[in-house]
C-alpha cells in the first residue's frame, strides 16, 4: 500500500497534466495549470531544504577539518551576504546583489568557461590521431571546418568555405538532429516508463 498509493497519484496527476496539453477542456486545463503551479511551489521548498542541507553539510565540515574546509567558510559568507542583501534590498534585483553577480559570479564563470579552451584542445589531439580510416577521417574533416572558419584558409581556397558550410549543414547538422530524436525518444520512453508505474523515482 506504501508504495501502490504513491504510484497511484504520481500515475493520476502525470495523465492529467498530459491530457489538458492535448485536450481544450477548461476543468481538464485548470487542473493541469493547478498541478503544474503546485509542483513550482513544491521546487521552492526544495530549494530552501537544498539551502539548509548546504548548510548543515559545510557547518560539519568546517568542525571536523576535514580537506579543503576553509572553502566552506568562504561557501557559507558568500551564501549569507547574497542571501541578506537579497532579503532586505529589494530581491535579486538590487543592486548589491547585481553587483555581486556582475563582478564576481560572472568574471568566475568566465575563468572556468576559458579553461574548457584547453580540454577541448586536449581531447581534439586524442580523438584526430590518425590511427585508423575513421579517426584519419575526422583529422580531414577538422582540419577542413577550421580551416574554412579562418580567412587563412579562403585565401588558400576559395572553395573552403563553401565546402565548410556545407559539411556544418548537411552531415553535421543530421548527425545532430539524430541525436536530438534520440534523446526525444528517450525522454518520452522515460515519462511513459513513469507514468505506467514502471520507475518509481517518487517513492524511493
Amino acid at each position: 500500500m506504501k508504495r501502490r498509493f504513491p504510484t497511484a497519484i504520481a500515475i493520476a496527476i502525470g495523465l492529467i497534466v498530459l491530457l489538458s496539453r492535448f485536450f481544450p477542456n477548461v476543468t481538464l486545463n485548470a487542473l493541469g495549470y493547478f498541478f503544474i503551479d503546485s509542483a513550482i511551489i513544491v521546487a521552492a521548498f526544495a530549494i530552501i531544504l537544498g539551502f539548509f542541507n548546504i548548510m548543515i553539510v559545510h557547518f560539519k565540515k568546517i568542525g571536523n577539518r576535514q580537506r579543503d574546509w576553509p572553502y566552506s567558510i568562504i561557501l557559507l559568507i558568500a551564501m549569507w551576504i547574497v542571501l541578506i542583501f537579497g532579503l532586505l534590498d529589494g530581491g535579486a534585483a538590487s543592486p548589491t546583489v547585481r553587483w555581486i553577480f556582475q563582478y564576481i559570479q560572472f568574471p568566475i564563470q568566465a575563468t572556468i568557461a576559458s579553461l574548457l579552451a584547453f580540454f577541448v584542445a586536449s581531447a581534439a589531439y586524442r580523438a584526430f590521431r590518425a590511427r585508423n580510416f575513421e579517426s584519419i577521417l575526422m583529422l580531414i574533416v577538422g582540419i577542413i571546418v577550421l580551416l574554412g572558419q579562418t580567412p587563412l584558409g579562403a585565401s588558400m581556397w576559395d572553395q573552403l568555405p563553401t565546402i565548410k558550410d556545407w559539411i556544418l549543414g548537411v552531415p553535421s547538422l543530421a548527425g545532430a538532429r539524430g541525436i536530438i530524436l534520440g534523446v526525444s525518444l528517450g525522454t518520452v520512453a522515460t515519462g511513459l516508463r513513469i507514468l505506467l508505474g514502471i520507475d518509481r523515482p517518487y517513492s524511493e
